[in-house]
């Protein structure tokens, strides 16, 4: 991947605990994408939230937004969690990415790295074999098809900022708060909690240095922290707290393999002793905003529609009772059937039952007056004539009912509708504003092509420098940012054209390469190189370099380009064509600088033997330096006893061809070797010896001081140098203006 470049981030699974500062940590540069989790609750925002529980809307994104890497966070990170689904969810997901260039990581929980020491023959249980079901499912898409993946196990997450990841603790404080608590677990078992800041910071080193190969990590517990203290810190925030505890199996959490401290220098930093506290200040923040927003008339109406229904019925019909005897006898009013009116309106406000209760009422109503009139139940019920009045209320309140009832059903159909089209609006409108992103960077990615004369130019630049071992220097990070790779390595062939030496190579990448090839055992790599200049390793060879080029000076090899891995999309003829014309401008200024050190090579020696001067020999330390310090290269200071005898014919005859022997501002002879290490100098000292010649290693401390007082006395003479010439010319002008006059 390029240097910069924003990637497409999915992050889907158990995602509550995610906030727009836990992104800035984890992805600083990156476009995140988050999948929605059916029953989420308390989303943010800030966050670019996708609904991607349908198969189709699943494909659709993954296919819109072409993700480079995707996290996949288990719900066993939440002890005691309710929710399941996990291995359904990352099937489909993970057949969703098959085939395609992504990185996957799967952070799952706890469950399959627990042991139980008092029963050692029971290590699985229901949730380790899902968890390893899910593990297995992962290895066996990354095994099948083109996919990258590396899986975490890890304990469980909280969330300082966000009581959305702590819903264990949530649980518990809820239980607190009520005035008694109680844990499954034993006082003296240890908890088993990571950090979801920890957990970021894992992250983001794991995708800056990620590895092609799966494989599987455990993140260790390392603070000493019981169920005994976690109720202690509980206790103390809730006065008078009853607690207890269980009698579950005692299980033990593997000890730290220090697997991640080596590879990414990364440890659990944060405790949850020390966090619980501002858990609980978030979780009494956010229950205090959610009482204040409470108002308990209100909520006993909202939960309690159906007996206020009621009720607002019955006293409807009491008053309209009352008015029906008021208005009795009135020669206007008594032609209105008002129990009618009342069926009517019940039925239209509150629908078919509601309607049917009124008519029932109404019926009620009508027979208790013919009672009161003194007329009997026997005529009322056997004569059918009477029976109209209490078909028609029935009837009245079923049709106003009914016909209210399909007009909420109609309106709650296109409230529905119109939801599902406020979501699907919602998510075009975000593939468009993803969109216009990649067209702004595509847009600035061509103008950045028309402006390549300006790129060829600086780089031409920076490769204009006379000392090789600067060269190599700025020629590894020019391809570095150029083509992509991290692993370039430069060999300088010696004049018998036997071996090949390394003189840099990437940073991190030196154990890539063998300091020393002999070039008998690459025949078809330098037939290559001699005939067409460039090698590329078509057959997938193991060992070879998937990259080389030949840098020829007088007619023959001179310096061999490599990249030891290349990217899957860098194994094709642009990148080829790409390779090609970069190492042709190395060429260019590699030659040009080797003509030049042949020419001034008389210059650079002290007369008279075969040592450099200050002059030359401090710019080729200093290089060697600064290679050293980016990782490009090693190197070893010798100060040599007894040099100057033979005018050093003796040194030069005992060194390498990649080494140089030179003067400091001492007077002492030094000999910078390349590419040498220390468990080296036993071999470099009995050479010396044989030569008779007597070395001694100049450290680290010492090498910087000399070097510092060397660049003084070579600016002071430079600056002493150009001081007459500076003062020469006032008098030159003094001359000629006397002598006009």
């Amino acid at each position: 991947m390029v240097m910069g470049w924003q990637h497409e981030v999915l992050l889907v699974g158990d995602t509550d605990f995610i906030t727009q500062q836990w992104i800035q940590h984890a992805f600083p540069r990156d476009h995140v994408v988050i999948a929605e989790r059916e029953g989420t609750v308390g989303g943010n925002d800030r966050l670019r939230i996708v609904n991607m529980s349908g198969a189709n809307t699943l494909a659709e994104t993954i296919t819109t937004y072409e993700f480079d890497r995707i996290v996949f966070f288990s719900e066993n990170l939440t002890p005691r969690s309710d929710r399941d689904g996990d291995l359904g969810a990352l099937r489909r997901l993970l057949h969703a990415i098959r085939n395609r260039q992504t990185q996957m990581l799967m952070v799952s929980g706890p469950e399959s790295e627990f042991i139980y020491p008092e029963n050692a023959d029971v290590r699985d249980t229901s949730k380790s074999q899902m968890s390893r079901a899910l593990e297995e499912l992962c290895l066996y898409y990354a095994r099948t098809y083109r996919l990258e993946a590396l899986l975490i196990r890890c304990p469980y997450l909280y969330a300082p900022e966000r009581n959305g990841a702590t819903a264990y603790f949530g649980r518990l404080f809820e239980q607190a708060s009520a005035g008694s608590i109680s844990f499954r677990e034993r006082e003296q078992q240890q908890t088993c909690f990571l950090c979801a800041d920890d957990l970021a910071e894992l992250i983001y080193r794991m995708f800056d240095d990620w590895t092609a190969e799966s494989e599987v990590f455990h993140v260790p517990n390392v603070f000493n922290f019981t169920y005994g203290d976690l109720a202690d810190v509980i206790s103390a925030a809730f006065p008078g707290l009853s607690v207890t505890f269980g009698e579950d199996r005692p299980q033990s959490y593997p000890a730290d393999d220090h697997a991640l401290r080596l590879r990414y220098g990364w440890s659990p930093r944060y405790s949850l002793k020390q966090d619980l506290p501002l858990v609980l200040q978030r979780w009494k923040e956010a229950r205090a905003r959610e009482q204040s927003e409470k108002h308990p008339i209100w909520d006993f109406l909202r939960n309690h529609s159906k007996p206020w229904i009621v009720f607002e019925i019955c006293v409807t019909f009491i008053l309209e009772e009352l008015l029906r005897t008021a208005v009795h006898g009135d020669s206007q009013l008594g032609t209105v059937d008002l129990r009618l009116f009342f069926v009517v309106i019940v039925g239209t406000m509150y629908g078919m039952n509601a309607g049917v209760f009124a008519a029932a009422l109404a019926c009620a109503g009508m027979a208790l007056s013919y009672a009161s009139n003194g007329a009997s139940f026997a005529p009322l019920f056997y004569d059918t004539s009477n029976w109209l009045a209490f078909v028609v209320y029935f009837v009245a309140g079923a049709v106003c009912g009914y016909v209210q009832m399909r007009n909420r059903e109609n309106l709650r159909f296109m409230r529905d509708e119109n939801s599902l089209l406020r979501e699907r609006l919602a998510f075009l409108r975000d593939l468009y504003h993803d969109v216009l992103d990649d067209r702004r960077m595509l847009r600035g990615q061509i103008i950045g092509r028309r402006d390549s004369f300006g790129k060829m130019y600086a780089m031409t630049r920076e490769l204009d420098e006379v000392l090789p071992r600067k060269l190599y220097h700025a020629a590894i990070r020019i391809m570095q940012d150029t083509l992509g790779g991290d692993s370039f390595g430069i060999y300088r062939i010696d004049n018998g054209g036997r071996f090949a030496r390394l003189v840099a190579a990437s940073p991190q990448a030196e154990s890539l390469f063998s300091k020393s090839v002999l070039l008998e055992n690459y025949a078809n790599i330098v037939t290559a190189l001699d005939h067409d200049g460039l090698w590329v390793n078509r057959n997938l060879e193991q060992n070879l370099p998937m990259y080389a080029a030949g840098v020829h000076a007088d007619g023959k090899l001179a310096v061999v380009i490599v990249l030891a891995k290349a990217q899957p999309d860098q194994m094709n003829l642009y990148f080829q064509n790409l390779f090609t014309i970069m190492c042709g401008l190395v060429q260019s200024a590699m030659v040009r600088a080797f003509d030049y050190e042949n020419v001034a090579r008389q210059t650079m020696l002290v007369p008279g033997t075969e040592f450099l001067n200050t002059q030359a020999f401090l710019p080729k330390v200093l290089a060697a330096n600064e290679l050293k310090y980016d990782h490009m290269s090693n190197h070893l200071l010798l100060r040599v006893e007894g040099a100057w005898q033979d005018d050093g014919s003796r040194l030069r005859g005992a060194l390498r061809q990649t080494d140089e022997a030179g003067v400091l501002q001492d007077g002492n002879v030094y000999v910078l070797m390349n590419q040498v290490s220390e468990h080296e100098l036993p071999i470099i000292n009995g050479r010396l010896t044989q030569a008779g010649l007597h070395a001694k290693l100049v450290s680290v401390h010492e090498e910087d001081s000399l070097l510092a007082e060397a660049s003084e006395q070579v600016a002071a003479e430079s600056q002493a140098d150009e001081t007459p010439r500076s003062d020469a010319a006032p008098n030159d002008s003094a001359s000629h203006e006397g002598g006009a006059a």
